[in-house]
């Protein structure tokens, strides 16, 4: 059952009075979850159906983590927030889809657009893809001219990777310590200048904020990676209605309680208990807990006993890639007024300005536009605040393209 504990929410039953008891204490459960995620709710399903009795607490008022779709009343076509594609070597999200009734169907682009629709706006200039490879501002090595501006870099990496392929585990062998270096450092060695590098891996990238934060081991990896998650005759693809609809039936089929809305600030594990503390004051107990919250979530909260070495490091200083969005509804056809693609790649506020087309009954109906940014860019933005960004964001699309003044209407960021 999802129950919602908060500072003024009434009064909760755990309903898990049959556990067991500690030191005169009732446990709420036998194990305890942090995080309502993907691993959160995979957990809590086996151990269920080994008997033991589960409790999962979530800090926010949804269930899914890093899979995110969108209300579809507030941002039309429902786009994904989240995680966007399940390859098909994802076997076990698969069958879960599977086992619940949910329908994989094809994934929908968001970052990347349809081929033709989009143009460039790079140093003040605004650009069609059929100019691009000529362009003067165009910085990349010839082989990479007539490429999407993010692409040229992966085919360095595609090219100079020596994990053996297939093997995921590799890249932790002390032999490959050698390519642990920046990516700038090896983009420079292989002649690329620093307006193409800081244009490919510093501007909309997905991975890290700039080049030279970011490890070509790292890239390597992510190669192998798609490699073998592609390696499948399984077909990949989205679910229908959303891919939030695959951890939210997930948890429709646990008979332990989840608590939502429930941030933990501490978790004290002693040698026959463990006990979990919510920020409204609230304390849980059970005999083990088991947190599956990404290392950024993991760190504001109080451990006790505390991490040690290598574990502390890895999650005190574990970088994650920014991502900031804006979401908006055209309130008329722009693309139409100004003859020019829907879609626009900038290197500027504006980011990945995409117009997505999320209507399975009309595909080519735009149902929304998304200012998807990253790096520098994500993060300058996200300092400014919601409502002084999302005016930033406008007013640098506006100034782009003429087109766009008063056509969006923001509906979530």
């Amino acid at each position: 059952m999802i129950k919602t504990s908060g500072a003024f929410s009434v009064p909760f039953v755990l309903g898990l009075g049959s556990c067991s008891s500690t030191k005169g204490k009732t446990l709420d459960a036998d194990v305890i979850i942090v995080g309502a995620g993907l691993s959160g709710l995979n957990a809590a399903i086996l151990l269920e159906q080994y008997g033991y009795k589960v409790m999962v607490v979530e800090a926010t008022d949804r269930i899914g983590g890093r899979v995110y779709t969108s209300n579809k009343e507030v941002v039309p076509g429902f786009p994904e927030l989240g995680a966007n594609g399940i390859g098909g070597g994802y076997a076990r999200l698969i069958n879960a889809a599977d086992k619940y009734g949910i329908e994989i169907g094809p994934m929908r682009p968001r970052t990347e657009p349809r081929e033709g629709e989009v143009m460039y706006h790079i140093q003040g200039n605004s650009i069609l893809q059929t100019d691009w490879p000529n362009h003067p501002n165009n910085p990349m090595p010839d082989y990479g001219k007539s490429m999407y501006p993010s692409s040229p870099a992966w085919k360095v990496y595609g090219d100079l990777n020596p994990l053996p392929k297939g093997d995921l585990k590799a890249w932790r062998d002390p032999k490959f310590a050698e390519w642990d270096i920046s990516v700038y450092d090896v983009l420079k060695k292989e002649g690329w200048n620093d307006e193409a590098i800081k244009l490919s891996v510093g501007t909309n990238s997905s991975y890290g904020e700039n080049a030279d934060g970011i490890s070509v081991l790292m890239y390597f990896q992510i190669l192998n990676f798609i490699a073998k998650v592609s390696n499948t005759t399984r077909k990949g693809g989205a679910a229908l209605g959303g891919n939030q609809r695959i951890p939210e039936a997930m948890a429709g089929a646990l008979e332990g309680d989840i608590l939502m809305s429930s941030p933990v600030s501490a978790i004290i594990s002693e040698k026959d208990m463990s006990e979990v503390h919510l920020e409204n004051g609230k304390v849980l107990r059970s005999i083990k807990v088991l947190c599956t919250l990404p290392a950024s979530a993991l760190r504001k909260i109080s451990l006790s006993p505390k991490l040690s070495g290598i574990q502390l490091k890895g999650v005190s200083e574990l970088d994650y890639t920014p991502s900031t969005q804006f979401h908006f509804v055209p309130k008329r056809k722009y693309w139409e007024d100004d003859g020019q693609p829907p879609s626009m790649w900038t290197d500027g506020l504006g980011g990945r300005f995409m117009a997505l087309k999320n209507d399975v009954d009309s595909p080519d109906k735009v149902t929304s536009c998304v200012a998807y940014t990253n790096s520098d860019v994500s993060i300058k933005l996200a300092n400014m605040g919601e409502k002084v960004a999302t005016q930033a964001v406008l007013r640098e699309l506006e100034s782009i393209r003429p087109s766009l003044k008063g056509a969006l209407e923001p509906v979530y960021y």
